[in-house]
């Protein structure tokens, strides 16, 4: 609750000075937007150009997917029943004519391999989204526990049948010590790390992320396996510095509440953690082509408001009163912020030349305790 109250009393504080002004009705209301918004920009100005942290990063996160749960459509990634795409990439091995059922379960093979799953053995997802890799992986025996920031995940998992927690994985749970032979982290730990005006990002993404991986460590047991997936910054800062880049930049991060570290960064918080890094592989043309083969993908899709419209009206005026950041939703979802980190949509899957020019590539980190 901590944005929402800072929120709340920026508003509280704007109807106030608006109110105790002697104008007319109408600039009371442009004085009140007026002032909400100079009071707005102040704090991000500190939060960004300062190392004073204004604003709660697992909040943040927490009402991004909420925002999602609301506005995707329902039975989101579900075709006649089965899971054709979930919240992140699949995988198509070169051959992007196959359907995105096929391309789904070669990524859920792929890792399931790469974990070396089996019925019996125990699995944390970390950041479990909908459930569809933890459903996976339930009907091949796999005992598995996820853990999310979303209370509506949360709910929606249960009605699946799956067991689900609403937890920051980072925080270190005494209960899960030496529990799991597998954890994965599938696409979530872009949010490990948030820009709060930090001198030295790298340090600081360095830092967050060894905390991270020092949490897993206590988790997982000898000879356990891990299987990150994680955009990564590929094209620096200083090379973006155009106001366009800077606002997407800016509408990305205030989005879904994190920043992309670089792949070197984290590679040095897995193996200062005493991990083995098996192998480090690029999937950023599999990433970008299924929000083009999916129009439902949350990478570019659009809003049904046919289903259910008055959820998504009442969810949006919920957020007028909660969600500091929701304008940025908003606009993140307007100027096709996901598909901006690629180069922009086109129809087409990547060239080896665009993907090294990208914002961000999505990199699978292979790891052994």
């Amino acid at each position: 609750m901590h944005n929402t109250i800072i929120y709340i009393l920026l508003i509280v504080i704007s109807a106030c000075i608006s109110i105790i002004s002697k104008f007319s009705l109408g600039i009371k209301v442009l004085l009140f937007f007026i002032t909400y918004y100079i009071l707005f920009f102040i704090l991000e100005f500190l939060s960004i150009y300062s190392e004073i942290h204004i604003w709660e990063q697992r909040e943040n996160t927490s009402q991004c997917y909420d925002w999602f749960e609301h506005y995707f459509k329902k039975n989101y990634g579900i075709l006649n029943g089965e899971n054709i795409f979930d919240y992140s990439e699949s995988i198509y091995f070169g051959d992007y004519t196959i359907s995105s059922k096929k391309a789904l379960e070669n990524k859920y093979n792929l890792i399931f391999n790469e974990l070396n799953l089996s019925k019996g053995k125990k699995l944390l997802d970390c950041g479990c989204g909908i459930g569809a890799w933890m459903k996976y992986c339930k009907e091949r025996g796999v005992d598995v526990i996820g853990l999310t920031l979303s209370k509506e995940q949360q709910l929606l998992l249960k009605k699946k049948g799956l067991t689900a927690y609403v937890q920051d994985y980072r925080v270190f749970n005494k209960n899960f010590i030496n529990q799991f032979d597998a954890i994965s982290l599938l696409g979530s730990t872009e949010h490990v790390t948030d820009y709060s005006g930090e001198k030295d990002m790298n340090k600081k993404s360095y830092n967050d992320y060894k905390n991270l991986f020092s949490v897993m460590k206590k988790y997982l047991k000898p000879n356990g396996r891990m299987l990150l997936t994680v955009l990564t910054q590929c094209k620096p800062q200083h090379e973006r510095l155009d106001p366009y880049n800077l606002f997407q930049s800016y509408i990305m991060q205030r989005h879904y509440g994190g920043y992309y570290a670089k792949t070197e960064i984290i590679s040095k918080a897995i193996t200062d953690n005493g991990f083995t890094i098996n192998s480090i592989d690029d999937y950023t043309k599999d990433y970008h082509w299924i929000s083009i083969a999916e129009p439902d993908h949350f990478g570019h899709w659009w809003i049904h408001w046919e289903e259910d419209p008055l959820d998504k009206i009442i969810y949006f005026f919920k957020g007028l009163v909660t969600d500091p950041f929701l304008l940025h939703h908003w606009l993140y979802y307007g100027m096709d912020t996901w598909m901006w980190q690629f180069g922009g949509y086109q129809k087409t899957p990547l060239t080896d030349n665009q993907v090294k020019k990208a914002i961000a590539n999505l990199k699978y980190f292979i790891i052994s305790n």
